[in-house]
Order: structure tokens, then sequence, then C-alpha cells
């Protein structure tokens, strides 16, 4: 990870230097290219837009730093990506402004002994300590917005599943009732109770007509099953 020893006391001298320069801001053309210049030197500002490694940091450094916080938060979308880049250069500039303020400490003393320097270099440290945090809770809230969505929909569908689980057995339980009821009317007609004792005794005698008295059971049984549907569905 970028720490402050990154910095050697020459560079941070120079980069002190070239800010102290231009704080109070630029206002001419060539002041304004002269600042440009300086923000690209010490890159705390993102020039243009954009974030930028300086010439003596270590890129190997930053790729892993930045891998590392992707196998830590494992990014699951585009946004996700983007709030995890935005993490890891946000604290990566905060650690370069951090060596930079060191540099602006007399090393014997600690005394600052560049009030300016030292200004700016706080603002963006925590500026960008703060875009981290940010980028972060960001990407913690979108995460949570995910969970909720997906436990919402979980319990959509639990819901679901019991309700046509209730209907299921609402059904059954009609159809029992049906049936039920069509047992009753078979036994009271005599014809459907002598075909029972044919077919007990067809069973017992292991004649061949049982496999046809079945038959004729199951017929009888639809037969009137049916009728009672019919009957239940011109009443509704």
């Amino acid at each position: 990870m970028f720490t402050n020893n990154n910095l050697s006391p020459e560079q941070r001298a120079a980069i002190n230097r070239a800010n102290s320069q231009h704080s109070t801001g630029a206002k001419s053309a060539a002041g304004r290219e002269a600042s440009s210049r300086n923000h690209t030197l010490h890159g705390l500002a993102r020039h243009n837009g954009h974030f930028a490694l300086l010439t003596f940091e270590n890129k190997d450094e930053f790729d892993a730093f930045q891998s590392s916080l992707a196998n830590e938060y494992r990014p699951e979308s585009p946004t996700e990506s983007i709030l995890v880049t935005n993490m890891s250069e946000s604290h990566w500039l905060a650690q370069r402004a951090q060596g930079l303020l060191t540099g602006c400490l007399d090393p014997e003393t600690g005394k600052i002994d560049d009030p300016k320097s030292f200004s700016l270099y706080l603002r963006y440290q925590t500026t960008h300590e703060r875009a981290f945090h940010k980028s972060l809770n960001e990407l913690l809230k979108l995460r949570s917005e995910r969970r909720k969505e997906q436990a919402g929909f979980e319990a959509q569908r639990r819901r679901q599943a019991e309700r046509e689980a209730e209907i299921e057995a609402q059904k059954r339980a009609a159809q029992q009732a049906k049936e039920e009821q069509v047992d009753d009317q078979l036994m009271q007609d005599p014809t459907f109770r002598d075909l029972l004792n044919r077919i007990s005794a067809a069973r017992e005698s292991k004649s061949p007509e049982y496999s046809t008295l079945q038959l004729e059971f199951q017929r009888r049984y639809d037969d009137a099953l049916a009728a009672m549907e019919d009957s239940l569905a011109q009443a509704a």
C-alpha cells in the first residue's frame, strides 16, 4: 500500500517548492498553465478529472492494492466496480497527501515550515478520505438494497408457494368430499352392492372375470362422479 515512505525528502521538497509558488491561484493564461502543471506535479486534484500515478510511484504496488480491494468487496455489477475503483484511487490520493504533509514539517523540530502547502495538502487528504468513505457507504447501501430486494422476492415466492399449496390442499379436500358423497350414493344402489359382492367372490376364487368386474366398478364410479360434477357446475 502507498505510504509516506514513498516520498524521499528531495521529492517532497521539490513538490512543496513548486506548489508554494501557485498557492494563491492563477489569474492569467500563463498562470493557469503553470497552475495546471502544479496540479499534475502533486496529482491531488485529479488533473483533468482523471487519476494518474506520479513518476516516482510504483504502479505494481497500486495495481496490487486495487486488486486487494476488488478481492475483498468482489463487485457484482459495473456500478460496484466503479465504486471500488473510486475507493482505491481515493485512498491512494489520501496517502499521497499524507506523504506531502510530512514534507511540510521541519524534520528536527516537527514544526510546519510551509503553512500554505501544509493547509493545501491537509485539505486534499481530508477530501480524499471523505471520498473513500462515501464510495464505501454507497457500495454498502447498494448491496443492502439488493439484499432487501432479494429478500422481498424470496418472501413473495415463498408466499406464492404457500398459497399454491393451500389451494392444492383445498382442491384435494373438495375432491375427497365429492368422492365420499359418490361412495354414499353408490352404496344406496343395490346393483352396485351386488357388483361389489361379485368382485369379492371373483377375487377369492381367482376368477378371470375379476379384471372385467374391476373395470365395471371403475366405470360406474367415474360415471357417478362425473354426474355429480355436472350437477355442481349447473348449480353454480
